[in-house]
C-alpha cells in the first residue's frame, strides 16, 4: 500500500489501543510509482499527526516516517532497532508523559472525532504543493503553520474536549478550566463558539454549561435539577406573541423585538417559527434581524456592558479600562460569557464625553471609571 493512503485514523487507533509507537516506512522521494507523490502526502501526514500528539501532551517522536527501498534489508532492521530503543526509552503511551490513563482515553477520542474535520482542513488549507523534503520540514515547523493550526485545529479540539466532558453532566466554567488546564477566559471563548453553533445551554439559576445534544446529535433533555437548563421560548410563546398580533406579515419587526426582549437574542429556529406563521420569507426576516443593530443572532447574558472608546474616552485611558473589564469577564467586544451572565460591546461615543471613560451596564452610566474601579461596578451585576 502506498503511504500517501496512511490516515490520520489509522495512526490514532492504534495510538488508542495502546501502542507506543507507530511507524511508516514508504519510498524515497522522487521514486514514487504513482503521479499523486504518496510520499510527499504521508510527510504531510507525519507533520500534522505529531502536531496532535504534542497537542494533546504525547511525544511527537511516538509517530516516525522514514524512506526505505526494497532493497534497503539492512538499513530497514536498524531503523527499527533504533525505534524500538527509543519507545522503550520513553515508556509505556501516557504513563512515558504522566498523563491519568482515563484522561490520555479522553484526548485520543477527542481527536479521532476530530479526524473527517482534519482531513478536510488538511485538503482545503494544509495541503502545499512543495518540490522537496526540505521545504515541507521549513513548512511545517513555520509560524505560519502554526497559527493556522491553532485557529483551524487547536480551538476546534478545547471545544471537542469541553463537549465530551458536558456530555456526561453540566459543568461550571471553574470546573472545565481545572480539568482542563487552560484559563477561564479560554473556556468562556470556546463555550461561546459552541453556543453559537447550539451545541450547549446555560443553566441561568446555578451557573451550569449543558451539552445541547448527545455524541450522536439527538438533543438532550432536562430531567432533574442537575440538568435544569433554560432554553429558547417553546413554540407555543412565539405562537402567542404572534396571535397577539393578529399574525399580519406587517407585524414582523414587533414579533423580532418581543421574542428578543423575551429571549435576549434570534436562534436560527425561532426565526424558522417565525417566518412559517407569519408566511413571510425567512430570507426577508432573516434581512430585517440582520438590518437592525437591536437584534442579536448570538446568545445575549442577561447584563449588557458597553464601554466607550470614543477620542474623548480614549485619551482619558478607556483602551486600559477595556482590557481590565476584558479580563474580568473573560470575553472580547461582541461575546458574551459562559454563564450568560454578561455580554460585551463597545462604541464609539455614548453620548456623555464628559464622564469618560464611560461604562454603560443595562442603559445605566457610570462615569470617570478607572480600570481599578471596573470590578467594583460590575459586582453590582453579578
Amino acid at each position: 500500500m502506498c503511504t500517501g493512503r496512511v490516515d490520520l485514523a489509522f495512526i490514532f487507533r492504534a495510538f488508542s489501543n495502546g501502542k507506543d509507537g507507530v511507524f511508516v516506512g514508504g519510498c524515497w522521494p522522487g521514486e514514487c510509482h504513482y503521479i499523486t507523490e504518496g510520499n510527499y502526502l504521508a510527510l504531510s501526514t507525519m507533520h500534522i499527526g505529531r502536531k496532535l500528539l504534542e497537542m494533546i501532551g504525547l511525544d511527537p517522536e511516538r509517530l516516525r516516517l522514514e524512506w526505505i527501498s526494497a532493497s534497503e534489508g539492512s538499513r530497514y532492521a536498524e531503523v527499527m532497532n533504533d525505534f524500538s530503543k527509543k519507545m522503550k526509552a520513553s515508556g509505556p503511551i501516557g504513563k512515558g508523559e504522566g498523563i491519568d490513563p482515563e484522561e490520555l482515553n479522553l484526548r485520543l477520542e477527542a481527536v479521532q472525532n476530530l479526524i473527517p474535520y482534519i482531513k478536510l482542513v488538511e485538503r482545503e488549507r494544509l495541503r502545499v504543493t512543495l518540490k522537496s523534503v526540505e521545504e515541507y520540514n521549513e513548512f511545517f515547523a513555520s509560524d505560519e503553520f502554526d497559527q493556522l493550526f491553532q485557529e483551524l485545529i487547536g480551538d476546534k479540539f478545547q471545544i471537542t474536549r469541553i463537549m465530551a466532558l458536558l456530555r456526561k453532566k453540566p459543568c461550571s466554567n471553574k470546573e472545565l478550566s481545572e480539568v482542563l488546564g487552560i484559563s477561564p477566559s479560554e473556556v468562556s471563548r470556546h463555550l461561546n463558539t459552541a453556543a453559537r453553533q447550539g451545541l450547549g445551554r446555560v443553566d441561568e439559576s446555578r451557573n451550569l454549561i449543558a451539552a445541547a445534544c448527545d455524541e450522536n446529535g439527538n438533543t438532550t433533555t432536562s430531567d432533574s435539577s442537575d440538568s435544569a437548563v433554560t432554553a429558547a421560548p417553546d413554540n407555543d410563546t412565539i405562537d402567542q406573541i404572534i396571535h397577539e398580533h393578529q399574525g399580519k406579515p406587517g407585524s414582523l419587526i414587533h414579533v423580532l423585538m418581543e421574542i428578543q426582549s423575551e429571549n435576549h437574542w434570534l436562534s436560527k429556529e425561532i426565526l424558522d417559527r417565525i417566518s412559517e406563521k407569519l408566511d413571510v420569507p425567512l430570507s426577508r426576516v432573516m434581512q430585517i434581524a440582520t438590518f437592525y443593530k437591536t437584534f442579536s443572532l448570538s446568545p445575549k447574558g442577561r447584563h449588557e456592558v458597553h464601554v466607550c472608546t470614543g477620542t474623548s474616552c480614549h485619551l482619558r485611558g478607556a483602551s486600559h479600562l477595556m482590557e481590565s473589564v476584558q479580563d474580568l469577564m473573560g470575553i472580547r467586544p461582541g461575546e458574551t460569557d459562559s454563564d450568560a451572565k454578561f455580554s460585551l460591546g463597545n462604541g464609539n461615543c455614548l453620548g456623555c464625553c464628559s464622564l469618560g471613560p464611560e461604562i454603560i451596564v443595562d442603559g445605566k452610566h457610570h462615569g470617570r471609571v478607572t480600570p481599578a474601579m471596573a470590578e467594583e461596578v460590575l459586582k453590582n451585576y453579578a
